[in-house]
């Protein structure tokens, strides 16, 4: 009899059911392994998306004026994207595992929704790479590479805006029948969410500080004229004020937008809440950064590595708020994230966070190696 009470209830639900097959580790260490490790692949994001955005007005500005001076500039950028693109895929693959792990119950349903955008963001990433290929080999033939530029952001922004699609429509599981009976061919989008636009245009936002940031510290790198240096530490400065308060701007609506009884909640939670303030104590930081980039090269060293410490902070603050958004959501919706069984196999978790770290360690080497390689002067024009 309670075998028939119950079985009607798991038909009212969403969600499937959770897999039998319990968890290998707690639950907590995998939404923090989830944190830290998409921290570090939106850090990477930011600086591909601004890198580009930057670049192509850079290049479309020196192209115009006949500028030497931004044509290098960027040039410098098209040729290190290709770099930092790689980093950006690598690094997002731990990420989106540890989603699965924790979320699948709800991500997969959703992924299946809009099956053929979620397929094809492998298409559009391989062809947005290849034109960051393209886009830095014409800089390096000193040749106009906007075609190929805006092909690589426009696919970009295309994979960005699937994303925002499948991660706002994995919280809203009372559109999923009605969007599956409307196409069942994975064709759907999450357009009549009030938060998606506001959302993804936030996000595009945060590259900009974060590439405004790199800016400076490449400013410091001795491959670089005195007349593109100082165009990378002020141009950067600009950036990274303006990109700051368009940031705030759009994350203030974007916080607003959601439903009353998350932030409300969110703002009580004595875990959550102190990360809206780290988001606004750094922001106010990269602020001044910016601003004292812009006017004055005194401190430069100082003020670019602690923008750059500035930013990444920045971001793993969006990175919480962003959790806590969504265990609320899900949780209102029937969805507890901590609701799983756990049997911890504690000498494998062991031998994987040795990995985790060995990797780790290896991807900061590298970021090292390319950081600090010696070069000669750059021209790309």
């Amino acid at each position: 009899m309670e075998r028939f009470v119950q079985f009607p209830r798991c038909l009212m639900s969403p969600f499937p059911a959770a897999d039998p097959i319990p968890l290998p580790a707690p639950v907590w260490l995998f939404k923090l392994l989830h944190s830290v490790t998409f921290a570090l692949h939106l850090s990477a994001v930011d600086l591909l998306l601004g890198g580009m955005m930057i670049g192509l007005v850079l290049h479309i500005a020196g192209s115009m004026r006949g500028s030497p001076e931004l044509l290098n500039v960027s040039g410098m950028l098209a040729h290190r994207l290709p770099t930092v693109m790689a980093f950006v895929i690598n690094l997002g693959i731990p990420p989106l595992l540890f989603a699965q792990v924790l979320y699948g119950r709800a991500l997969y349903t959703s992924s299946v929704l809009m099956g053929a955008y979620w397929i094809s963001v492998i298409f559009l990433l391989m062809g947005s790479y290849l034109a960051l290929y393209l886009s830095a080999k014409r800089a390096e033939m000193r040749r106009g590479w906007i075609g190929a530029g805006l092909a690589a952001l426009a696919l970009a922004l295309t994979i960005s805006f699937i994303y925002s699609n499948n991660m706002t429509l994995m919280l809203r599981p009372q559109a999923w029948a009605a969007l599956y009976r409307n196409s069942p061919s994975g064709v759907q989008w999450n357009l009549d969410d009030p938060t998606l636009l506001l959302r993804w245009h936030f996000f595009l936002a945060g590259a900009l500080p974060g590439a405004a940031a790199a800016l400076l510290l490449l400013a410091m790198k001795t491959g670089a004229g005195a007349g593109e240096r100082s165009l990378l530490r002020r141009g950067g400065g600009l950036v990274l004020a303006a990109g700051v308060l368009a940031e705030g701007v759009l994350g203030y609506f974007t916080f607003a937008a959601q439903p009353h009884q998350v932030t409300s909640r969110l703002m009580a939670s004595g875990f959550y809440a102190p990360f809206v303030f780290v988001w606004i104590t750094t922001a106010a930081g990269m602020l001044l950064a910016g601003i004292a980039a812009w006017i004055t090269a005194a401190g430069q060293k100082m003020v670019a590595i602690g923008a750059a410490l500035l930013a990444f902070l920045n971001i793993a603050a969006t990175v919480m708020i962003r959790d806590g958004v969504r265990d609320l959501t899900l949780r209102d919706r029937g969805f507890n994230v901590w609701d799983r069984v756990v049997v911890t196999n504690w000498s494998v978790v062991g031998v994987f966070l040795v990995l985790f770290v060995a990797a780790a360690g290896t991807v900061f080497y590298l970021i090292r190696v390319v950081a600090t390689a010696a070069r000669n002067k750059e021209q790309y024009a």
